[in-house]
């Protein structure tokens, strides 16, 4: 059976996954457990430095010495960590122990996002519900790239269909709780302490979004931000999905979170209404709403004007019931060049005080956006220019327009005649190159040490542990 409880088997488990990927932050540790942290790394150094003098024999009576030093070190290491988890456990179990949101407004989305506290207890109990409910439901967010993949290749057959292409208007403030909590509370599999957790969340976001005092049954909304929240909405939309999946005539229905298309065998009975009035059907009976400025029903095949479907950061064209491309959206090349004027300004602001590190974190940060890299912590995978638009057509003009547009940014904020060099450097960056030959940026390397020049406040607030953090922590 399901080991659901918030154990110190379990946090030990957590902390070696996430302590790995290079989630743990220091302040989780005890004074005691970093002292004995730095005094392992000083005894391995002092062995690599025997075993450097020469041909060292395994059995070297010194070496052996040395070897036992290190296995003391590493079981009062080990035998520290577990008190201070045991701690952990023990305030996570606790009567009053309840997660801690704050709130703060978004500025790129415009949604307010409710982050839960900083402490160590929290994040190890927010780990382990996030697993119970991963594992207890089943359930797990669709794969971006699979789902726009597997659209662009049913619209490239140029068979007759009906694409209804829609999203979720305010998905996240919308959900009813009620509903959602009786789908919880209803499985059996699911732990009571998972379950009582998961009612302080939304007791604890009801105060500061003050529905309180409203009725249960009109409570809403899931909070953004908090660790356990995609599940908790991949979740509720289950029961969406399916009831879509199964009307007449579907051929595929993709959702990514509340980013929804629908692709239909065309019936002669049935007019475009008729399909977005049937997805909206379903969509309303679960108490959410069909956002209308984002709405659209295409008949590929009997409309025969230029078609125009975006998705998931493409744009898709048809026209004369004939497929034509793969196209960037408007919306993901203008996130491109806000990022680039972003960094620029940030740059201009921070040359005054570190000319130099200024200069440096510049030229990683045109690197990452303009290049592709290999991510190894805290997320794994291939990110960049090619991988994130990698459906796009050869002859895509998107690339080209972004060059030019990033040196027409370049020329306004950063004159040659004043920037010369600078100028100059930056202009060599290329969207196009960075697609076409997929080069590549080496954010991994201990070499490069990127700097921290964030204010002293956002530090305390946030340690940036690794390259990646502190390259995109001028984006958020």
């Amino acid at each position: 059976m399901l080991d659901q409880s918030f154990s110190l088997e379990n946090f030990n488990k957590i902390f070696e996954i996430e302590n790995r990927k290079g989630n743990f932050e220091t302040k989780y540790y005890s004074d005691k457990f970093l002292d004995l942290s730095n005094e392992l790394k000083k005894q391995r150094k002092i062995i690599k430095a025997f075993k450097s003098k020469g041909d060292i024999a395994k059995d070297d009576e010194r070496l052996l010495e040395l070897n036992e030093e290190k296995k003391k070190i590493e079981e009062k290491k080990k035998n520290e960590l577990e008190i201070t988890l045991q701690e952990y456990v023990e305030n996570v179990n606790s009567k009053g122990f309840k997660f801690v949101f704050s709130k703060f407004l978004h500025e790129a989305s415009g949604k307010y996002v409710y982050p839960i506290g900083k402490d160590a207890s929290s994040y190890f109990a927010m780990k382990q519900l996030q697993f119970n409910i991963n594992r207890t439901f089943k359930v797990k967010q669709g794969n971006r790239y699979l789902i726009s993949k597997q659209v662009q290749s049913l619209i490239k057959d140029n068979f007759p269909k009906i694409v209804l292409r829609t999203d979720i208007k305010g998905f996240y403030e919308s959900v009813p709780q009620e509903r959602l909590l009786n789908m919880i509370n209803d499985n059996q599999l699911l732990s009571p302490k998972s379950k009582t957790l998961i009612k302080n969340l939304f007791y604890s976001y009801n105060v500061l979004t003050d529905q309180i005092k409203l009725p249960v049954n009109e409570r809403k909304g899931i909070p953004r931000g908090a660790g356990i929240s995609a599940y908790l909405a991949e979740l509720y939309m289950r029961e969406v999905d399916n009831k879509i999946k199964r009307l007449g005539n579907v051929t595929y229905y993709g959702r990514y979170v509340d980013d929804i298309i629908v692709l239909f065998t065309p019936s002669w009975k049935m007019s475009l209404d008729d399909y977005k009035n049937k997805v909206e059907e379903i969509i309303s009976e679960s108490s959410l709403l069909m956002n209308p400025s984002k709405t659209y029903p295409y008949d590929l095949n009997s409309d025969k004007s230029l078609i125009k479907i975006e998705f998931l950061g493409y744009v898709f064209s048809i026209e004369n019931s004939e497929y034509t491309g793969t196209s960037i959206s408007k919306n993901k090349k203008d996130r491109y060049l806000s990022r680039i004027e972003k960094t620029i300004d940030v740059f201009l602001e921070q040359k005054v005080f570190a000319s130099s590190e200024a200069s440096k974190l510049l030229l990683h940060r045109f690197n990452y956006l303009t290049k592709n890299t290999r991510l190894h912590k805290p997320k794994k995978g291939l990110v960049g220019i090619y991988y994130s638009n990698s459906l796009i057509e050869k002859n895509c003009k998107d690339l080209e327009f972004l060059d030019n547009e990033l040196h027409k940014i370049i020329d306004h904020k950063l004159p040659s005649s004043t920037y010369k060099s600078l100028n100059k450097k930056l202009k060599e960056y290329s969207f196009e190159d960075g697609f076409k030959n997929k080069r590549f940026f080496n954010i991994n390397s201990k070499k490069k040490n990127i700097p921290d020049l964030r204010p002293d406040k956002l530090k305390e607030i946030k340690k940036l542990d690794n390259n990646f953090e502190r390259i995109i922590s001028v984006w958020k």
